[in-house]
């Protein structure tokens, strides 16, 4: 079983509940305007059974906890519907109406009750808070109590001088957001106190593997530790990446995605293709592809999920 493990969806109505209904940018996203048919058989073409869908930057953390509430419940509901028309091709990574946390408790009870929900959606940081807010740590709480999965990704943070122009955004300051969102998370903490949750970096760590003998020398025990309890999506395409991070956190936390819409036809089939180019044997492959996904969401081919959050 195959299943992409980052991989997006725009529901319009959503889009203009939150105020962006420009999302995703045509010049950065290929696919972003293909119907699900057309997303469907591009799965079946490169034979990837099922993909669970987040929602990228586009997070409901709106300032007041009402209409953040509102707008999760609703995304949430039409990632649902689509999952129901669909059965066994979908699943969700929930999105929370963080940074407010009653009302994000109360949408992961509500969303824990669906059998297509398989874990949570955070952004690398939460409406300009970083992860390792103590105001955030009854979520966390609860997360742990729960065992759920919690998807990381970006949100486009690229207010630092350094990042102006060329399109650095996105281009790499993405990645420098999901290597300081899993670094703050394990320098303060938050998996040692709360192993139940399975925290999933995007982009294989960002900068990470690369990072990692400078981070073994610096540091102590813990922290290498801490990263390697994360698993971390192939979203990449680079062998060498692949083998490297493979190297720094086992082929055995490594799993297959593709950052769909933000690929043409001939990269989304790339990002499957290159992970037999990264030196794995055939059964750290058959775990990258979907074993581990499988065992750690829950999944079967054709059936609901089994986990919830």
């Amino acid at each position: 079983m195959i299943i992409d493990v980052h991989a997006h969806y725009y529901p319009a109505p959503y889009l203009e509940l939150i105020g962006k209904p420009g999302l995703p940018l045509p010049s950065s996203a290929a696919l972003g305007r293909q119907s699900i048919a057309g997303r469907l058989a591009l799965l079946d073409q490169a034979g990837v059974d099922t993909q669970v869908l987040s929602v990228s930057q586009a997070q409901p953390y709106l300032p007041g906890a009402s209409a953040a509430a509102q707008a999760a419940r609703l995304v949430n509901d039409l990632y649902g519907e689509l999952c129901a028309d669909h059965p066994g091709r979908f699943c969700i990574f929930a999105a929370l109406p963080l940074p407010h946390v009653d009302e994000s408790l109360a949408e992961i009870a509500r969303t824990a009750q669906e059998s297509s929900v398989v874990g949570v959606t955070i952004g690398c940081s939460v409406a300009g808070r970083e992860l390792d807010d103590p105001a955030l740590e009854p979520v966390f709480a609860e997360l742990h109590r729960r065992e759920s999965a919690v998807f990381l990704h970006p949100v486009g943070r690229g207010a630092l001088p350094l990042l102006a122009g060329h399109g650095l955004e996105w281009l790499v300051g993405a990645t420098f957001e999901d290597t300081v969102a899993a670094l703050r998370l394990v320098l303060a903490g938050v998996p040692a106190r709360y192993p139940g949750i399975r925290f999933i970096i995007p982009h294989l760590g960002g900068t990470l593997p690369f990072l990692f003998a400078r981070l073994t020398r610096k540091s102590d025990e813990g922290l290498i530790a801490g990263l390697r309890s994360m698993y971390y999506d192939t979203v990449n395409g680079g062998a060498d990446a692949l083998a490297c991070s493979c190297r720094a956190f086992g082929a055995d936390r490594l799993m297959f995605g593709t950052d769909y819409p933000y690929c043409d036809e001939q990269e989304f089939e790339r990002h499957l293709a290159y992970l037999d180019d990264g030196g794995l044997d055939a059964a750290q492959l058959a775990l990258v592809r979907g074993g581990t996904a499988a065992a750690l969401l829950g999944l079967g081919s054709g059936q609901p999920a089994t986990r919830r959050i």
